[in-house]
């Protein structure tokens, strides 16, 4: 009860700061500083954990669109806390209307999807190419939706027509264990440890909207080859006699 209650108030005093320096910072550099403190915070309230892998793939003078695979609410956490880069997330619209997270998030520099319209989805993506080219790194959930399993579900092709648009790198990244702490559809918070491994950025040079295919499934071979198995699939212990 104490570890939810403690999320309940750092989520309405973080997003509350994060809310109000995104009117008075536009760059939004302050937010991402105030959304890395509200996750840790959280996360070391809830014994959580977060191991990071593979940062030396990552160049602070490039741009990227980041995917990752999403299995739990907590990937974004992950990210948040793991990313060394100014970034800011594609997200759907749904999500704004969720008291005090979604909030902070609509207010903040995100780029914020319309699923239900498509002309304002791919204006949308062409609005974040730009911004790519302009030296903010994007991060995306090629799957859409967050896998009840953990099992890594088919790309959406959004995500690839946004970086051969913008002709950055894909920089692939895999969280494992997420799962085991909060599953999709669950409200329950375990303590545990997290993995975020980041792989080599995969180039869209040369690539065209036709090979978007060959790209999803470069991407997904590097996903996959990214989990960490004692963490994604752990062993149960057999009780006590």
């Amino acid at each position: 009860m104490v570890r939810y209650l403690l999320i309940g108030v750092y989520t309405i005093f973080w997003a509350t700061l994060a809310m109000c320096a995104a009117v008075l910072d536009r760059s939004g550099y302050g937010v991402i500083w105030i959304v890395r403190t509200w996750v840790r915070w959280i996360f070391k309230s809830c014994g959580i954990e977060v191991r990071t892998d593979g940062t030396e793939h990552i160049d602070p003078a490039c741009s990227y669109v980041i995917m990752c695979n999403h299995q739990s609410v907590i990937d974004i956490g992950a990210l948040v806390t793991s990313l060394p880069l100014n970034w800011r997330f594609v997200a759907k619209r749904e999500l704004t209307r969720v008291p005090f997270f979604g909030w902070a998030l609509g207010m903040s520099d995100h780029i914020i999807i319309d699923r239900g319209n498509r002309e304002r989805a791919v204006e949308s993506l062409k609005l974040a190419a730009k911004r790519i080219r302009s030296g903010v790194n994007v991060v995306i959930f090629p799957e859409g939706t967050r896998s009840e399993d953990g099992s890594l579900r088919p790309f959406k092709s959004g995500g690839f027509h946004l970086a051969l648009e913008a002709g950055v790198p894909i920089l692939p990244v895999t969280v494992s264990g997420s799962q085991q702490i909060t599953p999709k559809g669950s409200l329950r918070v375990e303590s545990g440890v997290v993995a975020a491994r980041f792989g080599a950025p995969i180039p869209t040079e040369g690539l065209s909207v036709g090979d978007r295919n060959v790209l999803k499934a470069r991407v997904r071979e590097a996903i996959l080859a990214g989990f960490d198995e004692a963490l994604q699939h752990p062993k149960r212990g057999g009780g006590c006699g």
